[in-house]
C-alpha cells in the first residue's frame, strides 16, 4: 500500500511538472535549436582558448622566473647586460599584459556561452514537442536537434582564471 501511494505521489509530481512545461511551438524549438548550434560550436572553442591561455600562462611565468634569475646573477656593474634584462622584462611585461586583457575577453566569453546553457536548461531542456514542429525546422537545426548536448562540454568559468601578477589588469 505504501508503496502504490508513494507511486501515484511520484507520478503525481511528474504530471505536475510536465504540466508546468508545455511542449515547445515552432518558434521557441526555433530557439532551442540555435541555443544548441552555438553550444555546439562555441564551447569547444572557448575550452581550446582557456588551454592555449593556460600554456602562455606558464611560458610567461618561466619567462618571468629565468629573467629573475638572469637579473640576480648578473654582474651589477655590467650597464649592457642590465638594459637587456630591461629590454626583455619591458617585452615580457607587454606579453602578459595582452594574455590579461585576452583572458578578461575569454571570461566574458564564457559567462555568455553560460547564460545560454543556462537559457536552454531553463526553456528547453526536457521540454516535449510536436514532429510536425521538428519537420518545419530548417535543416541544419534539425540536426543540431538531433545531435544535442550530451558529447559538449560547456565551459565554465575557472576559479584559477586570474591575470597574471604584477601586471595591470585591463
Amino acid at each position: 500500500a505504501q508503496r502504490l501511494a508513494a507511486t501515484l505521489l511520484v507520478s503525481a509530481f511528474t504530471t505536475v511538472a510536465m504540466a508546468a512545461k508545455p511542449p515547445l511551438n515552432t518558434a521557441e524549438l526555433s530557439a532551442c535549436a540555435d541555443r544548441v548550434q552555438h553550444l555546439r560550436t562555441q564551447s569547444p572553442l572557448l575550452l581550446q582558448r582557456h588551454a592555449d591561455h593556460d600554456a602562455r600562462r606558464d611560458a610567461i611565468l618561466a619567462r618571468r622566473r629565468a629573467l629573475d634569475n638572469q637579473s640576480m646573477t648578473r654582474r651589477k656593474d655590467d650597464l649592457e647586460a642590465g638594459l637587456e634584462i630591461r629590454r626583455q622584462r619591458n617585452a615580457l611585461n607587454a606579453d602578459a599584459l595582452a594574455l590579461n586583457q585576452e583572458i578578461q575577453a575569454l571570461r566574458t566569453a564564457i559567462a555568455r556561452n553560460s547564460e545560454v546553457r543556462d537559457a536552454y536548461d531553463a526553456e528547453c531542456a526536457r521540454r516535449p514537442y510536436s514532429r510536425n514542429d521538428f519537420n518545419r525546422l530548417p535543416q541544419p537545426q534539425q540536426d543540431a536537434m538531433r545531435a544535442g548536448l550530451a558529447d559538449i562540454q560547456v565551459p565554465k568559468l575557472p576559479p584559477n582564471m586570474k591575470p597574471l601578477p604584477g601586471v595591470d589588469a585591463p
